[in-house]
């Protein structure tokens, strides 16, 4: 899951939002760096990560991908994933995207210490952008992907995703629908426990 997913989630069990995203720009225990509301959102995030990795599902989707770019396929598959739950939002929650993404901001921006550079870069480009209302649109796996390849080598192989992507759009569509609810339901157990 990307960022509108995180958010998404984060929203359903009442954990902190900024830590939900804080996730992939921090290392380390979070409980030595940041307030326990953060903390827990950060692990919510690294749980969710790993849960979705693990999945059944999710690992034959990762089956569809060519030898060459299974070792990426988890990246592309998180940008398709947000791509269709933006596009099928209102199954998911009684906001309106707009208005989602207008409250989350307000949220995630109340927070403002000891955020690491990249972070700061990469949420200011996200709002200024609307990055999250654009996964609408099935081009902007293709965007997304492509600037990520350029942005670093190693992941190079993005760049050949979204074609695979639209060849098995239907079929990772209807996974989603299979998918999604199950880390809705495991992240509201995580967090009851947290």
């Amino acid at each position: 899951m990307n960022f509108l997913a995180h958010l998404h989630l984060a929203d359903r069990c009442c954990s902190h939002m900024a830590g939900n995203l804080l996730a992939d720009f921090v290392r380390g225990d979070p409980y030595q760096q940041y307030p326990l509301a953060v903390a827990d959102g950060i692990k919510l995030h690294r749980f969710v990560d790993s849960y979705i990795d693990a999945m059944p599902e999710v690992l034959q989707c990762r089956q569809l991908f060519t030898t060459d770019t299974r070792r990426v396929s988890g990246i592309a598959l998180d940008i398709a994933w947000d791509h269709f739950l933006a596009k099928h939002w209102p199954l998911y929650h009684p906001l309106a995207l707009p208005d989602f993404v207008s409250q989350a901001r307000q949220q995630v921006e109340q927070y403002q210490d000891n955020l690491p550079d990249s972070y700061r870069l990469t949420m200011s480009r996200m709002w200024q952008q609307q990055w999250l209302l654009q996964y609408r649109d099935q081009r902007t796996i293709t965007t997304a992907l492509e600037r990520m390849a350029l942005r670093r080598p190693k992941l190079h192989q993005l760049a050949n995703c979204p074609e695979l992507i639209d060849k098995h759009y239907d079929t990772l569509e209807l996974r989603f629908h299979a998918i999604y609810p199950q880390v809705i339901r495991a992240t509201h157990t995580y967090r009851s426990q947290q």
